[in-house]
C-alpha cells in the first residue's frame, strides 16, 4: 500500500478531533484545513465546525486555509476569523503546503492539514512532513456520487 495517500488518522467530523489531543501529545501549533467539503460541506460551515475553530483558537493554533478554489469569498472568511489564506493553491504540491508554514511562521512537524481528499490534501500533507488527517465525509456530493457509481457497476441502475 502506497502511504504518501494514508492519513495520519481518519474522523468522520472535524469535530471529532481532540484539541488537546493535537496541543499536548503531538505538540501541533497550527492547523491547515480545505474549504470544500472540509470546513464547508453542501456550501454550509456547521456549527460544530465553528466551535471547533473558536476553540483551537483559544487553545492557541494557529489557523489557515489552503484550498484549490478560487472563489472562496471574503464574508465566509471574515465569518470563520481566518486571515491565512492561499486559494487556487496547486494541491498536492508540496510548495504550497510549505509556504502556509512559513506565513504560519511554524515547522512543518508542527503543523496539522486536515482535509477530505486524500489526493490533494493528504498526500500534499505527508509530502510536505506535516501531519495529515482525513474527514471521510460520508454526506458530502463526491462521496454519494462515488457510491452511487459502484452500485450503478454491479448493475443496480436506478438509485434516489
Amino acid at each position: 500500500m502506497n502511504t504518501s495517500f494514508t492519513p495520519k488518522e481518519t474522523y468522520a467530523r472535524i469535530s471529532d478531533i481532540s484539541i488537546e489531543y493535537l496541543k499536548n501529545d503531538l505538540n501541533i501549533k497550527g492547523l491547515i484545513f480545505d474549504f470544500d467539503g472540509t470546513l464547508r460541506i453542501n456550501k454550509i460551515v456547521s456549527i460544530e465546525t465553528m466551535n471547533f475553530l473558536k476553540n483551537a483558537k483559544d487553545a492557541g493554533f494557529k489557523i489557515s486555509i489552503l484550498t484549490n478554489n478560487p472563489h472562496v469569498s471574503r464574508t465566509i472568511l471574515n465569518t470563520l476569523n481566518i486571515t491565512t489564506t492561499q486559494k487556487f493553491a496547486c494541491k498536492p504540491l508540496k510548495k504550497p503546503f510549505l509556504n502556509m508554514a512559513k506565513r504560519m511562521k511554524l515547522s512543518p512537524s508542527r503543523i496539522a492539514v486536515i482535509g477530505n481528499n486524500k489526493w490533494s490534501d493528504i498526500w500534499g500533507a505527508n509530502k510536505a512532513g506535516m501531519h495529515s488527517i482525513y474527514i471521510q465525509n460520508f454526506n458530502s456530493f463526491f462521496y454519494k456520487r462515488k457510491i452511487k457509481n459502484n452500485l450503478k457497476n454491479i448493475g443496480i441502475k436506478h438509485i434516489d
